[in-house]
């Protein structure tokens, strides 16, 4: 199973605010709608891409979801269950984003799984 970062997302109540805080501290590059937007982070110091990201909207409590890039989700989703985690259902996947699922491990800690789309020829 890969395990690296794939992407990050934050849950906010207002995703215009999030996007100016977000652009003016890091100088991010934020394409702000009104229920979400996609987050640029930009290149490393070393020339390499650096983790996109996303903002959505959300009333409640501010939330942060990291997702870690698997290569095969049902049998990732089937080993979390296996460890002892709780897996939710899975988002329909889409041909730009991949599948995404939320998930927590054995002590509640909540993370997500990422099956990115894959590359076109």
């Amino acid at each position: 199973m890969a395990g690296h970062l794939s992407y990050f997302e934050f849950g906010t109540p207002d995703v215009a605010v999030a996007s100016r805080f977000f652009a003016e501290l890091f100088g991010w590059q934020v394409q702000a709608q009104e229920h979400g937007g996609s987050i640029d982070t930009g290149q490393a110091t070393d020339g390499t891409t650096t983790v996109p990201g996303g903002l959505h909207r959300d009333p409640g409590p501010p939330q942060h979801y990291l997702y870690f890039a698997v290569d095969d989700i049902d049998a990732a989703m089937k080993r979390v269950i296996e460890l002892g985690g709780e897996v939710e259902p899975m988002r329909p996947p889409t041909e730009q984003w991949g599948a995404f699922v939320e998930c927590r491990d054995n002590q509640g800690l909540a993370f997500g799984l990422h099956l990115p789309p894959k590359p076109k020829d």
